[in-house]
């Protein structure tokens, strides 16, 4: 286990909290439907100088079957467990050094944003009365610091998903 910069890649994991990738969300007065969100990404560190993309190089926000009350919206929203990643030992990584960017949506808004542990980050807000649609994210993560130890630094995130009145 070196510290080197030119260290053999180490995984770092973000996985989502949720029960089932596919699951069917149910709000008030009988709403309902059916997404899937990203269950992990990994970030394949092999030069800690550099920023490093996430794996899978796109993963996608997915709803269908919405059934929401007149004039109601669905919001996603993304928010870390802990400040920072569990390393195997020694340095870990802030939340903060992980970011998406929006490729593309439908059905909807998606936003760029960086991950956070204090608060929610919009990520994406359908139309008022769509019933499905979609969002291709690209993660990346900033250059961790030097002094970082090879291994499994792992994050857990959690999803949130609200019928909003936009």
């Amino acid at each position: 286990m070196s510290r080197s910069r030119e260290a053999a890649p180490s995984r770092i994991a973000l996985l989502g909290l949720f029960a089932l990738a596919a699951a069917a969300v149910s709000a008030a007065a009988q709403e309902t439907v059916t997404i899937s969100v990203p269950l992990a990404v990994s970030f394949p560190v092999t030069d800690v100088s550099r920023s490093t993309s996430g794996t899978p190089s796109i993963t996608t926000i997915v709803f269908s079957n919405a059934n929401l009350s007149a004039g109601k919206a669905l919001r996603v929203s993304v928010q870390s467990d802990a400040a920072a990643f569990t390393p195997p030992s020694g340095s870990s990584i802030p939340v903060s050094s992980v970011s998406w960017s929006n490729l593309g949506a439908s059905g909807g808004i998606g936003w760029s944003g960086t991950l956070s542990a204090s608060s929610y980050a919009l990520v994406f807000q359908s139309n008022p009365a769509t019933a499905s649609g979609h969002m291709d994210l690209e993660w990346t993560m900033a250059a961790p610091t030097s002094g970082l130890r090879a291994g499994n630094h792992q994050l857990t995130i959690r999803w949130k998903m609200e019928s909003i009145t936009p």
